[in-house]
């Protein structure tokens, strides 16, 4: 029989893999054809100070909720016309009101200016941290280890 504290563990858990979970959907949705209330679920997914360091991406760290929101809601839909991404191995550890979480990452996206061309495809790892507030979890910082050169 689980204990109260593995239910807990197992609810946070949860709780983390559903924010990876919608950041894909709704980063995807706001790129592809975004829909009434896409923004306050992306929103919602970060805390106040979360950072995204896109270094090995795009070369760029975004510091912020607003500077985040910006990314995905203006500048990447600017650039890019369609995306797909998935993750997978999904690994979360979680210490209080603190968690760490990796997944693999692969991704497909087209780029506005040439949507008839094959797509181009990013693979690596998310290596991100979680923060709960008042009883909510929420990213606050997401790392991507683009893996895609290494192979080539």
């Amino acid at each position: 029989m689980a204990t109260i504290l593995e239910t807990s563990v197992e609810a946070d858990i949860r709780a983390i893999s559903r924010i990876k979970g919608l950041y894909c959907d709704t980063i995807d949705r706001i790129i592809r054809d975004k829909q009434p209330g896409d923004e306050d679920i992306l929103r919602s997914l970060f805390t106040e100070d979360a950072v995204i360091d896109f270094t090995l991406l795009d070369g760029n760290v975004h510091s912020g909720r607003d500077a985040i929101m910006t990314l995905f809601c203006e500048t990447m839909p600017s650039v890019t016309g369609w995306m797909w991404h998935t993750v997978g191995a999904e690994v979360i550890d979680v210490e209080g009101d603190t968690a760490k979480g990796r997944w693999t990452l692969y991704a497909m996206a087209l780029r506005r200016t040439d949507m008839s061309s094959p797509p181009f495809i990013t693979y690596g790892r998310y290596m991100d941290e979680f923060r709960r507030e008042n009883g909510v979890w929420r990213q606050s910082r997401l790392f991507v280890l683009n893996e895609t050169k290494a192979a080539a």
